[in-house]
C-alpha cells in the first residue's frame, strides 16, 4: 500500500532470517511477527514485513542482517520494529533507529559460549534501541538490572494470541491425556514430565520436532506412556490441545512460551516449572513448581498435580475456564497492539 494511503501509524517489522512469515511449520517469533502484522492492520495502521528466509541454523539471521543496507533504502515508515538481536545491532550500525522486543530465552539460561554469545548480543541490542519491550515483568526485572545504560523506553508488553483459533472439546477429555508442545531438546525438561507421569496411567504426547537422537530415547525411556509424535500440522495441534486434559511444560528456561498461551486458550489446565510461574500465577490457569526446585522435586511436582487433575472433572473444568479468561483478558491482541501504539508514538518521528 503506498506511503499516502497508509492511515494510523506506519510500521516496518523487520523478521528473523530464519523462517518465512508467516511460517509453513516451526517457527515461533515469525508466527508471532505475522499475527501482530494482521492485528496492526484490522486497528487501523500500515505494517509491512521485512524478511528473507535462509533456513534454521544459526548463521540464518547473521545473513538476513548483512542484507539489510540493501533492503532498507527507502524510507515511509514512522517506527522500525526488530525482533531479534544480530538484527538489532546491525540497525543500529546503519543508523536507524528502532523499537526492540526480547524474545531470548538466554536472560535466564545459559550453558555455553554459544549463549553467553547470545545475552551479550541481547543486551547490546537493548543498549541502542530508541525502545525496548520485555514480554514479561521478569525479562523487564533482568533488563533493568544488567543493561546499563537502558534505552529511554523500557515496557512489558507481552505478545498476543488469537483464541478463537483455539478450542476446548470437553466431551473428549476423560483426565488421562497429557500434552507437551515444544522441541524434544534437553533445555526443555521433557524427561522430567515423563517420570513424574510414569506409573499415573496418564498418557504424554509430545508435540515437536526432535533433533537429539539420544535426548528423545531418554525421554521415551524415563515414561511408560509417552508419544514423540514430530512436528504435526497446525489443525492436528488444534485438535491435540482441543482433545487433551492439561499441558506440561518443564522446561528449564523459557520467557513467554507461545505453547503454554496456545494451551490456555484452548481451555488447558498448566503445569510446568518455574519457569512459566507468572503465567499461572493468581489466575487460577494452572501450577507452575517452586523456584529452584531440583529434577527429582518437579517431576514429583507433576505427578501430585496431574493426578490432582485425573481424578477431578469439575477441578479441570474450572482451571481451563480461568485459563480462557485470562487469554481472552490479557493477551488479547487488541490490548497488546494498543500497548504498543503508546510506545511507538514517543519514539516516532512524525508529529502526533
Amino acid at each position: 500500500m503506498p506511503r499516502a494511503e497508509w492511515p494510523g501509524v506506519r510500521v516496518l517489522l523487520v523478521g528473523t532470517g530464519a523462517y518465512p512469515i508467516p511460517p509453513a511449520g516451526y517457527g515461533a517469533i515469525e508466527r508471532i511477527l505475522a499475527e501482530y502484522a494482521q492485528a496492526l492492520e484490522v486497528a487501523g495502521h500500515g505494517v509491512r514485513i521485512l524478511n528473507e528466509a535462509y533456513g534454521p541454523g544459526s548463521t540464518a539471521e547473521y545473513r538476513f542482517a548483512s542484507h539489510l543496507r540493501r533492503l532498507m533504502r527507502t524510507d515511509g515508515f514512522d517506527v522500525v520494529h526488530a525482533s531479534t538481536p544480530v538484527v538489532g545491532n546491525r540497525l543500529a550500525r546503519l543508523g536507524w533507529n528502532y523499537v526492540y522486543t526480547s524474545h531470548s530465552r538466554h536472560w535466564f539460561w545459559r550453558v555455553s559460549w554459544r549463549h553467553r554469545w547470545g545475552l551479550w548480543l541481547e543486551r547490546r541490542a537493548v543498549r541502542r534501541s530508541a525502545a525496548t519491550i520485555a514480554v514479561t515483568p521478569e525479562l523487564e526485572a533482568v533488563m533493568r538490572q544488567s543493561v546499563k545504560p537502558l534505552p529511554p523506553i523500557v515496557r512489558t508488553i507481552p505478545y498476543g494470541i488469537d483464541p478463537t483459533r483455539w478450542t476446548a472439546d470437553w466431551a473428549r477429555r476423560d483426565g488421562r491425556s497429557a500434552l507437551g508442545v515444544g522441541l524434544v531438546l534437553p533445555l526443555k525438561g521433557w524427561e522430567l514430565a515423563a517420570a513424574g507421569l510414569r506409573g499415573t496411567g496418564i498418557r504424554l504426547r509430545i508435540a515437536g520436532p526432535s533433533p537429539d537422537a539420544e535426548y528423545a530415547r531418554r525421554v521415551r525411556a524415563a515414561g511408560d506412556l509417552v508419544e514423540l509424535l514430530g512436528e504435526v500440522p497446525e489443525e492436528r495441534l488444534r485438535d491435540l490441545y482441543a482433545s487433551s486434559d492439561f499441558l506440561v511444560h518443564p522446561s528449564q528456561g523459557e520467557v513467554l512460551p507461545r505453547a503454554v498461551l496456545e494451551a490456555m486458550a484452548s481451555g488447558l489446565p498448566v503445569l510446568g516449572s518455574a519457569a512459566i510461574g507468572s503465567l499461572v500465577a493468581g489466575n487460577g490457569a494452572g501450577w507452575a513448581s517452586p523456584a529452584g526446585a531440583g529434577p527429582e522435586q518437579v517431576s514429583s511436582f507433576i505427578r501430585a498435580r496431574a493426578e490432582e487433575l485425573a481424578r477431578d472433572s469439575t477441578l479441570r473444568r474450572t482451571m481451563g475456564d480461568a485459563a480462557q479468561n485470562e487469554v481472552r483478558t490479557r493477551y488479547a491482541w487488541s490490548r497488546v497492539v494498543a500497548e504498543h501504539l503508546e510506545v511507538y508514538r514517543q519514539v516516532s518521528s512524525r508529529p502526533a
